[in-house]
């Protein structure tokens, strides 16, 4: 021959496959998987979604593991939740102030709740009914230093919001306690 490697030659027997059927020799034979590399995948499968439902489990608590305290509370425990995010809850007490700070526009106000004041700095657009008067609950944590505008609370800490809830309709009532919530932010707001 001519440089060509020579074939082995055929015995005249074919093979057959696993279900008895007849194979050329040139065929490829299916693979037949072994009973540990199916184990094997369905471990990985059963791993992947188990961590599929861990992962969609602690992003649906992880909003609810946020404690919720008004702002006298929260002003009473700074020191605890200084290092902390939490929810706030309050009653703007004036008009908010557009600003800069850092570099960015925040909105600057100041909510109170029974009498005690805290000067928020909210980045974001705040709800279309954001008004003085009407209870919020504002997400973020303490942050030392006098944020931009007047410190009505004139304590040297002022609360980083980054997402803010407005009561404003029926909506909220009857959900989680939240009609004892806003009866208490009602009353307990202070008036300027």
């Amino acid at each position: 021959m001519d440089g060509a490697a020579a074939l082995p030659e055929s015995t005249g027997t074919r093979s057959t496959d696993v279900e008895g059927e007849e194979l050329s020799p040139l065929v490829p034979r299916p693979a037949v998987r072994s009973a540990r590399a199916r184990r094997c995948t369905a471990a990985l499968v059963i791993v992947a979604v188990a961590a599929g439902v861990a992962l969609l489990v602690s992003n649906l608590l992880g909003d609810s593991a946020l404690f919720f305290y008004n702002a006298d509370e929260a002003v009473e425990r700074r020191d605890d939740l200084a290092s902390q995010r939490f929810r706030l809850q309050g009653t703007p007490l004036f008009e908010p102030a557009d600003a800069f700070f850092e570099d960015r526009p925040v909105l600057a106000f100041t909510v109170g709740f029974n009498g005690a004041e805290v000067d928020v700095v909210h980045t974001g657009d705040p709800p279309e009914l954001f008004q003085p008067g009407v209870p919020v609950v504002l997400e973020g944590a303490w942050q030392q230093g006098p944020g931009p505008g007047p410190a009505i609370a004139s304590d040297g800490w002022h609360f980083a919001s980054d997402r803010m809830l407005v009561k404003h309709d029926n909506d909220y009532r009857g959900r989680d306690g939240y009609d004892e919530r806003i009866t208490d932010a009602e009353e307990g707001a202070s008036q300027p």
